[in-house]
């Protein structure tokens, strides 16, 4: 699937698009946002990683930071969160466990007890996982999605990777895939209630 340039500046009225020099800031305040990752990234086994969504197709609240690649959004409410995380082991054949997470104030157990979705006791942990023997191919793909809330001011999210490679357990060459002009690994969102 190729990369094709979205006319947000004509879609909603007010907004001139980050690429055009403008802040990409829509006057309702949804954030709005859709980022990518343009190029594979190391991941060791056995290892956390914060993905590098360095890409921003848009975002209209000008709330997704690409440097540490999190999104603060600075309106409180509940956001629809989705993610796609690809993943290459280092070898045709391995045995591996991905995992997919969305990270919310640097921890993947999202509840505190604000949400009425979750519960309040802070074990609620959205992740996308898989365990399987990947094919020639090797390219695998794990998605995630959720409701999250925000305050508005600081939280904020981010998406991380975990590989586990039971063939070869000391590989740090494993990836996570990135793409100058295809979206392989992606995080988009926005607000839903407040």
């Amino acid at each position: 699937m190729a990369l094709t340039k979205l006319d947000i500046a004509n879609a909603v009225e007010g907004i001139t698009a980050v690429a055009n020099g403008g802040t990409g800031r829509s006057s309702d305040d949804r954030g709005l946002f859709y980022v990518y990752s343009n190029a594979n990234q190391n991941i060791a086994s056995n290892a956390y990683t914060i993905v590098a969504l360095n890409t921003k197709v848009f975002d209209l609240g000008a709330y997704f930071n690409t440097s540490n690649y999190r999104y603060i959004p600075q309106v409180a409410g509940y956001y629809y969160i989705e993610c796609m995380l690809q993943y290459r082991p280092k070898a045709a054949d391995d045995n591996v466990n991905l995992a997919t997470h969305i990270y919310r104030n640097g921890s993947n157990y999202h509840s505190f007890g604000e949400s009425q979705y979750l519960t309040a006791n802070e074990s609620t942990k959205p992740i996308g996982q898989m365990c399987m023997k990947v094919g020639a191919g090797k390219e695998v793909q794990t998605e995630i999605s959720s409701l999250v809330y925000f305050n508005g001011s600081s939280d904020y999210v981010d998406l991380r990777g975990y590989i586990y490679n039971y063939t070869n357990s000391s590989a740090s060459d494993n990836h996570m895939m990135g793409h100058s002009n295809q979206v392989v690994t992606y995080m988009l969102g926005y607000r839903v209630s407040s």
